[in-house]
């Protein structure tokens, strides 16, 4: 698919083993953008104290990158983030026995380990979770839009402007629109047409991005829905 956006491509992603320093860096920056919060999140719908969910984070993205799993990601097989919540249940279920041999010989704090477990194990715990790193992804994926577009409105010199609309991007609120013409100096029509301007560009972007996480032959729209849905729940 032929874009000018820097969207969530798997071959990017899968730099994150690669030997040029700067080439990797930004793997990892990109990586760390979309799915770090989505992971910590997992984790910490688990059960973990948030000391211990960062902990444990921190443990998994040094796993990742010891055995360079995110190479092993095949686009063929399922989704990035599916296959990144795969190998965190795993890494999770370790750190489960671990923190329960600790507690055991009174080494760990008192964490709750019969819920955690409880999470991990049971189908409708393991789905509400599973729920929240979705809707931790998806709001990855917006904030990741707008950052893009703010960097293409500051190289235009326009950033002054897309700060001032950035808030009413998203929905369809013109609430403040009277202020920001006022503050720009510009009638509230001319200003209405940059926001309508602004909500395209974000709509197509948003698009393209999730259209990147996706296999040959998925529908963009559906998961696009799918994204509106579990941002709305």
């Amino acid at each position: 698919m032929s874009s000018n956006f820097q969207p969530t491509r798997w071959s990017m992603i899968q730099n994150t083993g690669a030997s040029e320093d700067g080439v990797r860096d930004r793997a990892w920056e990109e990586f760390d953008h979309l799915y770090r919060t989505p992971l910590l999140g997992f984790i910490r719908r688990c059960g973990w104290s948030l000391d211990r969910a960062e902990d444990l984070l921190q443990s998994f993205l040094a796993v990742v990158a010891e055995r360079n799993w995110l190479s092993e990601a095949d686009p063929d097989r399922g989704k990035m983030r599916t296959f990144l919540l795969s190998r965190l249940k795993r890494h999770l279920h370790d750190a489960l026995k671990y923190d329960r041999a600790q507690k055991r010989g009174g080494g760990a704090e008192n964490i709750p380990l019969d819920e955690v477990a409880a999470v991990l194990a049971e189908p409708e715990n393991k789905r509400a979770a599973e729920c929240e790193f979705d809707r931790e992804w998806a709001r990855s994926i917006l904030a990741h839009t707008l950052d893009a577009m703010e960097q293409q409105a500051e190289a235009k010199g326009r950033g002054h402007i897309f700060q001032l609309l950035k808030g009413q991007i998203t929905g369809n609120s013109e609430e403040r629109l009277g202020e920001a013409a006022q503050f720009l100096g510009q009638s509230q029509g001319a200003v209405r047409m940059q926001l309508q301007r602004l909500r395209e560009s974000f709509r197509t972007r948003l698009r393209a991005e999730v259209a990147e996480t996706l296999l040959p032959g998925e529908d963009v729209s559906d998961e696009m829905r799918y994204l509106a849905r579990v941002l709305s729940e």
